[in-house]
């Protein structure tokens, strides 16, 4: 365990509130214990419905994380295969195709809530939780295709020749999610911090992606940027800004 977490106790961290300990452990990457959810769970991210429907609330007791699988080797680097973190099949026959790539969004999963772990096990319940919300919203699957976890590991989500469904229809009309590939950040930095480890993976999977396709760099974009929203997050708008300016995206 690194040596701030050393520094701050079970009782004073309990006594914390979810944003004074998510400041407290950001720079923390090493494995953390399972939490207990409570019945219901509610999620409430950044994704807005385009229905209008009852509250998102998760059964925890329908979580249930498979065996992990090895990485496998990508175009975008070792990845870790979807079915480590879910059994369900993504309903292809739903989805849109992709037709091609041209653009890419920045997300946080930002569900109002600090998300600490780091190990396999985990960040795999935290994507299950992500996929039954979206579920719920009437999507076909999870609404990314890339996850980047705290320990800086790539997860794939949905494939790649499918559309996603990571950003509403906006003000404008256009429909966002056509020939744009979705990378979610798994964090809510509105209360806490990227890892560097997560830093470093996202601009790597971003530049690997955009020169894979033939991206331009003005078509990389962060969540908010395209809609009314404050995903990525306050603590991760800085690095996005001064990645731009050293060209690293």
């Amino acid at each position: 365990m690194c040596q701030q977490c050393d520094d701050i106790s079970r009782r004073r961290l309990l006594q914390l509130s979810a944003a004074a300990a998510a400041a407290a452990l950001a720079g923390c990457q090493t494995e953390t214990a399972s939490q207990e959810l409570p019945l219901p769970y509610s999620y409430d991210d950044h994704i807005i419905a385009e229905r209008p429907g009852p509250p998102v609330t998760i059964d925890p007791r329908t979580i249930h994380v498979p065996p992990p699988a090895p990485p496998q080797s990508s175009d975008y680097g070792q990845i870790i295969p979807r079915k480590s973190w879910t059994t369900s099949p993504l309903t292809l026959a739903r989805g849109r195709p992709m037709d091609g790539v041209q653009r890419i969004t920045i997300h946080h999963s930002g569900d109002g809530k600090p998300f600490l772990q780091d190990s396999v096990a985990d960040t795999a319940r935290h994507l299950q939780i992500v996929q039954h919300a979206h579920l719920q919203r009437g999507m076909i699957d999870i609404a990314y295709h890339f996850a980047v976890d705290r320990a800086g590991r790539l997860w794939q989500l949905r494939w790649l020749s499918y559309e996603g469904q990571h950003v509403r229809i906006g003000r404008t009309g256009i429909r966002w999610n056509e020939h744009n590939v979705g990378i979610v950040v798994l964090g809510d930095f509105n209360l806490q911090s990227p890892t560097t480890a997560q830093r470093d993976r996202l601009f790597s999977l971003v530049r690997l992606v955009r020169e894979k396709y033939a991206v331009n760099p003005a078509a990389i974009k962060m969540h908010g940027e395209l809609v009314e929203t404050d995903c990525p997050g306050k603590h991760m708008l800085p690095w996005i800004r001064e990645a731009r300016a050293h060209h690293l995206l």
